[in-house]
């Protein structure tokens, strides 16, 4: 089995996969650390897949309206946030604001789900010999054929590149920035997140997981600092003297916005039957996903997988 991509869905998969001995190919030279969100699970699928212990916590949520902090949603505050963070009007997270359990992955998460994993860098996709089709049943990447499946973590639009699929739509998304941070003050240890819908602030949401601060925004922010100090008083009200440097990342597909549902779930079906390539995680598929979701898209396949991958490596066997 080959996996593509080295993200968090290929690591995921990697590790779920293990009975398949996957091989992980990423572009990069290295592992890629575009994950800079404080990642807050709704759930501990990804702690058991991965047996990597999560912390739980009860995460309270509120809204900036004006001058105000109110712990309530309603249509106009919904609406506004929607149409800031994706451009268009979609039911988002604001709408619940009641105190939820989330579990908390450790900072070096990326690291931990590589470990024991067989990754091969510096492996870009070749775009003119990557995929050529052996009447469906091989596959030709780089120069290698490949009798067995392939999981594609590569984004959807990137793909039907690859391929030549004709019918293909926009893909509409929004690019998102954050800034991290650490309160080095001691006595801070909570887990609150403010949603931040008005336009006339580029950031859209700001969360504190214990002493770690997050801000995300709809633009690159123009400073290094002061909204995350100021936020932190007169939002949080959090008196905090000093902030471990900041850093600022850029994460490209930050926004999915749908794209017609029959011709998504078609490309998927077509990847599968004629080249034995399974799509996972939410650029492949392209769908507006939690890392939990994708525990349960690598159990669908995997159970695809079971008798299809036996029977091919058995055949073979048979042909040396």
């Amino acid at each position: 089995m080959r996996i593509y991509g080295a993200g968090l869905a290929g690591l995921l998969a990697g590790q779920m996969l293990r009975r398949f001995n996957p091989i992980i190919r990423e572009e990069k030279k290295s592992l890629p650390h575009n994950h800079e969100a404080l990642l807050r699970f709704r759930s501990d699928d990804v702690s058991i897949a991965t047996g990597i212990p999560f912390e739980k916590v009860k995460v309270q949520k509120a809204i900036k309206d004006g001058e105000n902090i109110v712990t309530w949603p309603n249509l106009f505050l919904s609406n506004l946030y929607s149409g800031k963070v994706t451009g268009e009007y979609l039911d988002r997270s604001i709408n619940d604001l009641k105190p939820v359990d989330r579990y908390i992955a450790p900072m070096n998460l990326i690291e931990l789900m590589a470990q024991n994993l067989y990754i091969e860098y510096d492996s870009p996709l070749d775009h003119k010999r990557c995929l050529e089709a052996n009447g469906g049943e091989e596959i030709t990447f780089t120069n290698h054929t490949d009798p067995f499946p392939i999981i594609s973590t590569i984004p959807m639009p990137v793909m039907m590149d690859i391929v030549g699929w004709k019918n293909k739509p926009e893909f509409k998304y929004k690019t998102i920035w954050s800034q991290k941070t650490m309160i080095e003050d001691p006595g801070v240890m909570v887990n609150q997140t403010i949603y931040f819908p008005h336009y006339f602030d580029s950031m859209y949401r700001m969360s504190i997981t214990n002493n770690i601060v997050i801000g995300e925004y709809t633009e690159e922010p123009k400073n290094t600092g002061p909204n995350l100090m100021d936020s932190l008083i007169n939002d949080f009200g959090i008196k905090a003297r000093k902030l471990s440097p900041i850093k600022t990342s850029k994460m490209k597909y930050g926004k999915l916005l749908p794209i017609d549902e029959k011709i998504r779930r078609e490309f998927i079906l077509y990847l599968t039957q004629e080249y034995n390539i399974f799509s996972i995680g939410r650029f492949a598929t392209w769908r507006q996903i939690l890392l939990d979701d994708i525990v349960k898209d690598i159990k669908i396949v995997e159970g695809l997988l079971g008798d299809s991958y036996k029977t091919k490596l058995h055949s073979e066997k048979g042909k040396k």
